[in-house]
């Protein structure tokens, strides 16, 4: 094959371009932004000290091919990143910290609800996620009454802004949500046994049922680092990187995308097009007739922060699964560091879906909670503060998004002979390892 056209530069763009560059004479990269990697960026504050858009600690998946791509910056410059072998979370759930583990622990429910669902949990009867409507229904078979509305109707209303019979049956598997601790570490290991119930219960601690997978980040903090190390063995190959480029028209003959004009008039000729963002984009540049639903997302705001003195909470990341609180999740970078961590001591909290416009009062709220919670010191000093707004962060996962979103996968694949849809135009894939693995095998199959 001779050109190969990738739309879209985060990390299964950057991914299938190094694959598809063993396989064809040409390989450019078309992204819309000044940088490649999407959300894997870091943003550098007045004062030196990095920040990354969200929670990113790659870790190495079950395929070695797949490994030795992705990682190649890692095993060859190991001086430049640290090695974990279990990634340390902590959660907050019902006014109390859970040190040990990133999954509600059921027990810190009152002692009623705490015993029904336990009853419930290990009675439920089960669903496949596909055969449900929607996730309450899901939620119901397989998780019971008490978890579903005294845990998830809450909690889901806090990230997602909406109710359960409108959510997807998989919208709890972004927020590490699928599992529960049932109890002490005795019972969690005894119920685990039974393959009925391993898929919804957890481990009471973050050291059990660890894969030999290394965790990877950087030791000068920074996610994006990943994100350079993958464009410059993508360049080493020999791939074209068009940043800050914006699609004029996908020109097409029959039922092939022949070439692709960019706004500054250059014409790229096109033997296959990878496509790695939502698919309505190349409807739209398509002019393929369509009327469709417009997404909700839920409007996202990072809030980086610098203290004086180290975190109390020792572990990388903590999800804070109080409904009561602001925060959804804090990253606590210094953790990461190999050795004792030590300054700056700063973190990023995510919020999701707040109402709360000011932003003075929700630093205020942010700090106060961080506090109040235990991840820091009551007298900590904050030295600096900066927030970050991203309106189109995360969508609402409703039924409706994804039937959406198939719809137009659906429509792109009879239209279009010489397309492969990846990343987020990916119709069975969420997660960076099933999107990867899934790019891999696609890939593969296309170019051999």
């Amino acid at each position: 094959m001779e050109n190969c056209i990738i739309v879209g530069g985060g990390i299964s763009g950057l991914f299938s371009a190094i694959i598809a560059k063993e396989h064809c004479d040409n390989v450019t990269v078309i992204e819309s932004s000044p940088h490649c990697g999407g959300l894997l960026r870091s943003w550098k504050n007045d004062d030196g000290v990095i920040f990354d858009l969200g929670t990113h600690i790659p870790f190495e998946t079950q395929n070695d091919a797949i490994n030795r791509i992705l990682f190649k910056g890692m095993y060859d410059n190991p001086d430049l990143w640290t090695t974990m072998k279990t990634t340390k979370v902590s959660n907050y759930f019902m006014g109390k910290h859970y040190g040990i583990s990133q999954f509600i622990p059921l027990q810190y429910l009152t002692e009623e609800n705490y015993k029904n669902a336990l009853v419930e949990i290990l009675s439920a009867p089960g669903m496949e996620m596909d055969q449900a409507l929607n996730f309450e229904e899901y939620s119901l078979a397989t998780y019971g009454q008490t978890i579903t509305y005294e845990i998830f109707k809450p909690l889901l209303k806090k990230i997602q802004n909406a109710e359960l019979n409108e959510l997807h049956p998989s919208v709890h598997s972004f927020f590490s949500l699928n599992r529960f601790i049932p109890g002490d570490a005795k019972l969690c290991q005894e119920l685990k046994k039974s393959a009925v119930y391993d898929a919804k219960l957890a481990f009471a601690t973050f050291n059990e049922g660890v894969s030999a997978s290394s965790r990877f980040y950087p030791k000068a903090r920074g996610i994006e680092l990943w994100v350079k190390q993958l464009v410059q063995q993508a360049e080493d190959k020999g791939v074209v990187f068009k940043t800050s480029a914006q699609i004029k028209n996908l020109q097409q003959s029959g039922m092939q995308v022949c070439a692709v004009e960019l706004n500054d008039e250059e014409i790229l000729p096109c033997d296959h097009l990878i496509w790695s963002i939502p698919p309505i984009v190349a409807i739209k540049q398509l002019n393929i007739p369509y009327q469709g639903i417009t997404p909700k997302f839920c409007p996202t705001s990072l809030h980086h922060l610098v203290f004086d003195q180290p975190f109390i909470d020792k572990n990388y990341y903590s999800n804070i699964h109080d409904w009561n609180c602001q925060s959804f999740r804090l990253t606590m970078y210094p953790n990461m560091d190999s050795g004792e961590a030590s300054a700056p001591y700063s973190c990023t909290v995510e919020v999701l879906c707040s109402v709360l416009k000011d932003k003075e009062q929700l630093k205020s709220i942010i700090v106060e909670e961080l506090k109040t919670i235990g991840y820091v010191n009551q007298n900590a000093l904050v030295l600096s503060y900066d927030v970050i707004d991203v309106p189109f962060g995360f969508p609402q996962f409703t039924t409706g998004f994804v039937a959406e979103k198939n719809k137009q996968i659906d429509l792109l694949n009879e239209e279009i002979s010489n397309i492969t849809l990846i990343g987020k135009a990916s119709k069975d894939q969420f997660f960076i390892a099933g999107v990867l693995q899934e790019t891999y095998d696609v890939l593969n199959q296309l170019f051999n």
